[in-house]
Order: structure tokens, then sequence, then C-alpha cells
């Protein structure tokens, strides 16, 4: 590979950040080695590698840290199974594995780019790192995986190991993975849809595949990732992933992952965009900061410098605005049914891509309910939903999406049954029928045999974003029933317009239009409807949770608004700043 010339400023600030890390859990949490597990042992003694080796670290050849990075070595080979691999959460795991001895390597990548670093120190680390290595080959190349990222995550640590010791079979178990295709959705994004595993998996996997199986076309699944991923950040440092399949649908992602990906390839390409980003993402905290350190050691893309990608010494006292690249006025995933307008300081973005949940709600769908974000400025409105008294089969997801302009048509229709009695062919001496799944629940009952009483509720969501603002029109028809429009603001701000609803922090919006105000910026919303007895301010997550005793609630200040399922209602969400 070829670079420009190195960032020094860039390289000091990582180095420094790696430092603090290294000098907390120096502090508080030495002598725990022995019970960590693999993965985090491994993590710790990378990030003790990295300053070791790293001429601007304070730790540079300090030979007083041996004592940790033995701790370390000494818990990864007591935790290393008899077939070389690691346990963890799933058991002799190939790619559970893979992580630890991705790091495995990168250590090692230090160790063998440190000339004259103290042979009392490095020699055995090296030693018994390439002992694990060594005892890991044969399971690495002949086990399997889980889920979609684990391919790449097992190819790209072959990869290394087949760099490090050189074997035919690894370089054919890798073109074997590789042959299966990636999984790249039309529009950029990974089939799982996440952006914690485009940062911490499929992406850096697929750079180091690329990098040290010689798959420089690799870079090209990486390339159409990070350009779907540009208009997705948002400006409070975060980055949308509601519309992913993996956990962090529930979570608000952190953008900062991003900062190597982005900077490397702005680097190697000349891409402007990608350097947009990595600016702005380089005025975030650093994520990981010792294995950042590491990689920008040991590619010289990353260490890098161009002219548009400024290094950033210390952190500025606010996240800068979002540059162009990463605002536009639209943006689309088709693939995902996830849509964002933009216009001044306000952003709506409407998810209507949640998967089929048959037969319920499984880890690897996506089924977060939230169909509406709206934000202006500092207040953010994080999820609109829609809960009904349907028997008890959960929130509105949508099972269609459709597109007119800047209006978006979320629809689903729900059913559900009441059993006749089974036919008379069908009948059992003994009472004992079939356990069957007939879409709610499960029981002894032949449910495929039985005529039924079929109850519908059919549910349309039209959405219209311009002007700043976001229309909702939501029409039912079939069952009348109860329905419940929840409201989840960022906490921070203050409500006005609404009145309290019984737990702490839940509110009911009755009649007129409510605000909720951070600083000077406002989203005004409703109108309210009447309080109705029959009507309960509450938000249902469905039997699939509330069986087991689980939720899928949304975590801040709740507003609700009430009413039945008949005909249309028409609600307005409308951000505005108020003069100084």
């Amino acid at each position: 590979m070829h670079a420009t010339a190195t960032d020094a400023v860039f390289r000091r600030r990582v180095t420094l950040a790696a430092e603090r890390d290294v000098e907390a859990f120096l502090e508080t949490h030495d002598d725990d080695a022995p019970a960590l597990a693999h993965r985090p042992a491994m993590a710790r003694l990378l990030a003790l590698v990295a300053v070791f080796t790293e001429p601007g670290s304070g730790f540079y050849r300090q030979e007083g840290l041996a004592r940790a990075m033995g701790q370390c070595l000494d818990r990864l080979e007591a935790l290393q199974g008899p077939a070389g691999l690691f346990d963890g959460t799933n058991l002799s795991s190939p790619p559970d594995s893979a992580f630890t001895l991705n790091d495995v390597c990168l250590a090692l990548g230090l160790i063998r780019s440190s000339d004259g670093q103290p042979e009392c120190v490095l020699s055995p680390v090296d030693g018994r790192l390439r002992g694990i290595v060594a005892r890991a080959i044969d399971a690495m190349v002949a086990g399997g995986v889980h889920t979609p990222n684990h391919r790449w995550e097992l190819c790209a640590a072959l990869a290394r190991i087949h760099r490090l010791q050189p074997r035919q079979d690894i370089a054919d178990r890798i073109g074997q993975w590789l042959a299966e295709g990636i999984d790249q959705l039309p529009d950029g994004m990974y089939s799982e849809r996440s952006p914690l595993y485009a940062t911490a998996v499929t992406n850096p996997s697929l750079l180091a595949i690329a990098d040290n199986a010689g798959r420089p076309e690799l870079l090209d699944h990486v390339r159409r990732n990070l350009a779907a991923f540009l208009p997705w950040f948002s400006a409070d440092g975060t980055v949308e992933s509601v519309f992913s399949r993996r956990q962090d649908q529930w979570m608000n992602f952190h953008a900062a992952p991003f900062l190597h990906l982005y900077r490397r390839l702005a680097h190697q390409d000349g891409n402007a965009q990608f350097a947009a980003a990595a600016t702005w993402l380089s005025a975030l905290p650093l994520h990981e900061p010792a294995k950042l350190l590491a990689l920008t050691r040991l590619d010289p893309w990353l260490a890098g410098a161009r002219p548009d990608v400024p290094a950033s010494g210390t952190l500025p006292d606010v996240i800068p605005a979002l540059p162009t690249p990463l605002a536009p006025a639209e943006a689309a995933l088709e693939s995902c049914g996830v849509y964002r307008f933009r216009e001044g300081a306000s952003v709506a973005t409407i998810f209507g891509g949640c998967d089929r949940l048959v037969p319920g709600v499984v880890s690897g769908l996506a089924s977060n309910p939230t169909f509406l974000r709206f934000g202006h400025g500092a207040a953010l409105l994080t999820d609109v939903r829609l809960s009904r008294s349907f028997f008890d089969l959960g929130p509105f997801r949508s099972q269609q999406t459709a597109r007119n302009g800047n209006a978006l048509v979320l629809s689903e229709e729900l059913a559900a049954n009441f059993y006749q009695p089974l036919p008379a062919e069908k009948l059992r001496a003994d009472g004992l029928y079939d356990l069957q799944h007939e879409g709610r629940f499960s029981a002894g009952m032949d449910f495929g045999f039985r005529p039924a009483t079929v109850h519908r509720l059919a549910t349309e969501i039209t959405i219209q974003a311009e002007g700043g603002q976001a229309s909702v029109d939501i029409s039912f028809g079939g069952t009348v029933t109860a329905f419940a429009l929840e409201l989840t603001f960022r906490p921070g701000g203050v409500l006005d317009g609404v009145e309290p609803s019984g737990a702490p922090g839940t509110f009911q919006l009755v009649s007129g239009t409510g605000t909720y105000r951070v600083g000077r910026d406002v989203i005004a919303f409703g109108p309210g409807l009447p309080a109705d007895p029959d009507a309960p301010a509450a938000y249902n997550p469905g039997e699939s949770y509330r069986y087991l005793g689980g939720t899928n609630a949304a975590e801040g200040i709740k507003v609700y608004i009430t009413g039945r399922t008949s005909g249309t209602r028409a609600f307005t969400f409308q951000g505005y700043t108020l003069p100084a």
C-alpha cells in the first residue's frame, strides 16, 4: 500500500487517548485479568502492546507493562480449548475465536514492525501469541458460523493468519467462503442492515481480507456501504439504526466507530465525500483508541494525511454541523424501507421496513415499531408508535410501504380467528389433537382443520414531510377498538399543553397542541383527543414480549394521544426555533 505523509497530529491524538485507556485499567483493574473473557483479555493485551511499541507514547518501552501482558497471555492460554478455539456464549466457536485471533494478529503485526524493542518483554509475547495462532489454525479452517457477518470475521482472521503462517488450505477456505458472495443489498446495506456490525465486523473484515489476501475487489463493497450510510448521520453524533435487523435497532448508535473506515478510503481513493465524513467524525470522542492506534500503525492509508481531512488535536466544545454530503435534503434506503427528509433544522425519518414477524419476535429480524422520528435542532421526538387493542398482536408494523414524492404510505392488516368445532371426520376419541401454532399462540387444537371466524383490522399511515413538519394521517378499517399513539421525547426538555397520565414521565394530550422545547428549539404536536376510559394511555408491546415478561418499550418522556380505530385521524409534528 502507498499513502501520503503521516498525519502526526492525528496519530498523537490517538496515542494520547490510548494511553488514557491503558492508565485507567492499570489503575483500577490491574489484577482482574484472570476473570476476563477471551475477547476483553486480548483487547487489553493489544492495547498494552500498542502503547508499548508506540514511540510517541508515555508507555514506550516501559518494561513494567510485562506483568500485565503476561497476565493477559496466561488468561488467553487458559481459555483456549483443546481444539484451539475459545469458548464464550457460543461454545468452541470459530467466529467468536476469530474476533480474538484478529486482535492477536494485529498485536503480532505491531511486534514485527517494532525494531529494537526490549527482547525481554516482546519476545515471550510474540512466541506465546504465535502458539495461540498455531493451535487454532486447523479448527478455524474447518469451523462454521452462525450469522452473515461471522463469515467475513472468520475470513479476516484466516487472511491475517495466512500472511503470518502461509498454508494452502487457509487460502482455499477463504475462497470457499467468499464464493458465497458478499451479502450486500442493492442500496449498499449488508443483509443485517446494521451500523453496529458494519463498523465492528463486516467492513473492517473486508478491508483486512482485501489487504492480507490480495482481494482488492472487496473494497468496492466497503465503498458502497459507506456511501449508503452518508445521509444517515445525525447532528447529535449518532447514526440511524432503526432499520437494523440486529440489537442496535433498539440503540442510540454513536457514529464514532465509522471514523477509521471513512478516513482509510478518503485517503486511498481521494474521495471528497468520505473526507467530509472523516472530518466531522474526527470531532467525536475516539472509539477504541488503542485498537485505532494499532490500525493506524499498520495501515499507511489510515495514518496518512490529506489537505481536506484536517486532523483534530483536541475535541471542540460542541459537535460541528453536519457537512453537506452528510445532510442531503432527502435520502432513502429502499431495501430497508427507511426514508429521511431535511429542511432547515428539521429532520423527519420514516421507517416502514419491518420484517414479517412469523412466528413471532425473534433475533435477526427488523422489528422496531417506531415508524417516525422527528427532530428540530436539539429537540428530538425519538419514537412515534401506534399501539392497538387487537388480540394482543402488538403495535403497528408496516407490511407494505409506498412512496409518492415526499409522502410515504405505510400499511398493515392484522387478522385473528375464533375457531369453530372440528369437522366430524377429524374428531378423535381420546380428545388429543396436534399441537399447532396459529399465529398468536400454540395449543393442541388442530387449528388447521377448524372453520374460523376472522376478525380484521387494517391500518394505513400516510406521512408527508415538507416545510419543516411531518403530517401524519392514520386511517383504520375493520374492527373498532382502542388505539394509543405513543410519542417518546429524548429527556432534557420541557413539555407544555399536556397533562400527567399515571406513571412518572408519562403524559396525555387531550386537546389542542402540545409542545416540547429544548433551549430555543421546539416541536409542536397534536391535536390531542379527549381521554376515553376504554382507550388507555399505554403502550402494548404484544403477547410475544409480554408472555415472557419482556418489552420493546422506547425510553424517554412519553405523551399519549388515544382514541378509537374508526375513520381517519390527522396529526402534525412541526419544528420551529424561538427568537433569541
